[in-house]
């Protein structure tokens, strides 16, 4: 007699094999997540702003900072101009056109103080550049006579100032100087403070503002909202990058530093590296959250500002 095929068996059988597929689908679907998660993560770690240079980088926000700390003084927020501060900017820029930078100078620092402008801001940073690179009076600006054993380097230190700023403001191709002549000096005192919010950058002279440029700013918030210092400032800086260590020489494509570097450290978070100020040729990532977490500028505007502000610079960051 034939033996009965008992329909409990044969299911039983077909049940364990669908289940053994589906323990196979589900364990490619988890390798395929976890493939696709490295490579995201690979992916933003060859962001290049997180990088020291010219060493490896350590990834920047290990751990969340606290915000600000009381006392830091809060960005200048630009407002609405009322009819009297258009008109005030007009007569600001008569003057400019009739070369009356210091006039001008006044004006657009009343204005800025009183009810900060987009338009009067930017008058302001350029009336000040032409200025401070001019042979016209300034605040802040003295006159030094060379003493035996001077050098420009022993001059700058003394004025907390750059040799670059020194020869812009005189006019100077070489670093020769000779006893007993005399130079125009900048002994003021600049920082810098960066809004994460607005992405811009203010170059300040003691409490009253300088000159403002447009930045990029990390992605997702990631630039860190404390206080920095400038420690290293590098013409034409090679670029580590972070995935491998390799260090990638100035000129080459893939160097995405600028044209100038300005390594920043914070003594309240020494943990947190990797960060600087530097220059970019991707123009259209200035003005947004478009960093791994640096601060990055127009190349032409990180060479004016690494011309005027020296190491030891203080850098403030706030949202």
């Amino acid at each position: 007699m034939a033996k009965p095929i008992y329909a409990g068996t044969y299911n039983n059988r077909g049940g364990g094999r669908w289940k053994t597929v589906f323990v196979i689908i589900i364990l490619i679907q988890v390798a395929l997540v976890a493939a696709y998660m490295i490579w995201q993560k690979d992916k933003k770690t060859d962001d290049p702003e997180i990088a020291d240079t010219p060493e490896p980088a350590v990834p920047a926000m290990m751990s969340t900072p606290e915000p600000l700390v009381p006392g830091i003084p809060e960005p200048i927020h630009s407002v609405e101009a009322s009819p009297a501060i258009l008109s005030a900017i007009s007569d600001a820029e008569a003057a400019l056109e009739a070369g009356q930078l210091l006039e001008a100078k006044s004006q657009l620092d009343d204005i800025v103080a009183r009810s900060p402008n987009d338009k009067a801001i930017e008058l302001l940073g350029d009336v000040n550049i032409r200025l401070l690179k001019s042979s016209i009076p300034m605040p802040g600006k003295e006159r030094y006579s060379i003493q035996p054993g001077d050098y420009l380097q022993k001059i700058a230190k003394k004025y907390n100032t750059t040799v670059a700023l020194i020869k812009d403001m005189n006019g100077m191709q070489t670093d020769t100087i000779r006893a007993g002549a005399a130079l125009v000096v900048y002994n003021g005192d600049f920082s810098i403070r960066v809004s994460k919010s607005r992405n811009t950058l203010d170059l300040m002279a003691g409490e009253k503002l300088f000159k403002r440029y447009p930045v990029g700013t990390g992605k997702f918030g990631k630039t860190p909202a404390i206080k920095f210092e400038i420690v290293d400032k590098i013409t034409e800086p090679p670029w580590t990058r972070f995935t491998d260590g390799k260090q990638i020489e100035y000129g080459d494509p893939e160097n995405v530093l600028g044209t100038r570097w300005m390594k920043i450290v914070s003594d309240e978070h020494p943990e947190i590296t990797g960060f600087g100020i530097h220059g970019t040729w991707e123009r259209d990532s200035i003005g947004k959250q478009s960093s791994a977490g640096c601060i990055r500028m127009l190349n032409e505007d990180v060479e004016e500002l690494f011309d005027i502000v020296p190491r030891k610079t203080t850098v403030i960051i706030s949202d």
